[in-house]
């Protein structure tokens, strides 16, 4: 076989994995707490420019939709293939020419520079640039879109960061791209009082406070309160429970991850105490751990009571990946919008459909360290076939450059090819 040809075996063999997962392929929406198929009509929407660089995008997608265990596991992953991808190389080198020990060294440490350069500006670039997004689509008539938990430059840890430009205003378009309808906004221990400029998609008021161990996001008209009366350990928690729609007016959402680490033996307890909904999905990798079986039963404990459930983006301007919508059945038209919702939110389990994007869970079956190569097959499964066409055309983009060896412009006056591995 010649080098050229054997530099096609690669890309051959990605196209083949792609075509495999295409054989297993899986819906790229799922529906809670229902599983019912009364909502087939509903799609991911494709922006052109998300299409034209579908590679770059959805691998975008894949990386913010994993929890910090699996973030973890895809940077130690990403260490293992590179040290296996230098290995083989070295030993291709090493069959065709002798070179100085010294010269091998000093290409190996360029070659990890450029290739951590490289790797932060791919997540830095990821983090940073607002870009067109994947949105809900084919919502049937008479739902609206809903985001139960979001923030802006009014919290602390948004403030504070460079994302310390993301207001209300910022907070509106990067739901308007992801096709939402309404929008609460949540902000740390800071109730939203002030009037919103009218706009698509409608702000709605909130608040998220922080009491004892626990986040609790408060819907509606918040008046002021204060986390620090709530702080004396369970009790208090029970107290701001116990007052949050009498005496500050609104419905109260436990957030996650704080629930499932401080108080899951208590929830049970919050309930009584007047808690009316729990978050069972939130796209915070810090809080995307919950995993099926106990997101189960927070739903199974939920029905039992009639309290709602909900999924929630917890936005704070990083990144451009919606991983979970809400349909609520009101239309989103309507000029009462949010209070419209909140009267919907008072039915209890009934009032909220959430669809929440396929992707890698915690608790899939691949190893920690095969996190890189399962957040590709996952991704991959879930994708339309016109995703998967952008993906095989970059992919013989890269076969056809493989193919000449190397750009004329990295060949020496003696046509010797000395591209770097």
């Amino acid at each position: 076989m010649s080098r050229h040809s054997a530099r096609l075996i690669g890309p051959g063999l990605v196209i083949a994995a792609l075509l495999l997962a295409r054989l297993a392929a899986v819906p790229a929406l799922a529906e809670l707490p229902f599983h019912t198929a009364a909502f087939s009509s509903l799609h991911l929407s494709v922006p052109p420019l998300y299409l034209l660089l579908g590679p770059l995008f959805s691998v975008w997608d894949g990386m913010s939709m994993l929890s910090m265990t699996r973030l973890t596991g895809f940077l130690q992953g990403l260490a293992g293939l590179y040290v296996l991808w230098r290995v083989l190389a070295w030993r291709r080198r090493s069959n065709r020419v002798s070179s100085p020990l010294r010269a091998g060294w000093l290409r190996e440490v360029g070659t990890l520079l450029v290739s951590l350069v490289c790797l932060l500006l791919y997540l830095v670039i990821g983090l940073l640039w607002h870009r067109p997004m994947l949105s809900l689509a084919g919502v049937p008539p008479g739902f609206s879109v809903v985001d139960f938990h979001s923030h802006t430059n009014l919290s602390h840890d948004v403030r504070g960061t460079l994302m310390r430009g993301f207001d209300a205003e910022a907070n509106r378009r990067w739901h308007a791209r992801a096709g939402f309808d309404a929008v609460f906004i949540t902000d740390h221990n800071t109730p939203t009082l002030a009037p919103y400029r009218p706009g698509h998609p409608t702000l709605c008021h909130g608040n998220e406070v922080s009491a004892s161990g626990a986040h609790i996001v408060l819907l509606g008209d918040t008046l002021p309160i204060s986390g620090r009366e709530y702080r004396n350990g369970l009790p208090g928690l029970l107290r701001l429970l116990s007052v949050s729609d009498t005496a500050v007016g609104a419905l109260s959402v436990a957030s996650l991850p704080e629930y499932r680490r401080n108080h899951w033996d208590h929830l049970a307890e919050l309930i009584a105490a007047g808690l009316d909904g729990f978050e069972v999905v939130n796209a915070a990798p810090k809080a995307n751990q919950l995993v099926r079986a106990e997101r189960d039963s927070v739903i199974a404990l939920a029905r039992a009571h009639n309290r709602f459930v909900v999924g929630v983006s917890d936005i704070h301007g990083w990144g451009a990946t919606s991983l979970v919508w809400n349909l609520v059945q009101v239309p989103p038209q309507s000029p009462q919008l949010c209070a419209n919702i909140l009267g919907r939110l008072r039915l209890g389990f009934p009032a909220v459909q959430i669809i929440e994007r396929h992707r890698l869970r915690p608790d899939d079956a691949w190893p920690l360290w095969l996190t890189p190569v399962g957040v590709l097959w996952e991704t991959w499964r879930s994708m339309d076939w016109r995703l998967t066409l952008s993906w095989i055309v970059w992919i013989t983009l890269w076969a056809c450059w493989r193919s000449r060896g190397a750009l004329p412009l990295l060949r020496d006056h003696r046509g010797t090819n000395i591209a770097p591995e």
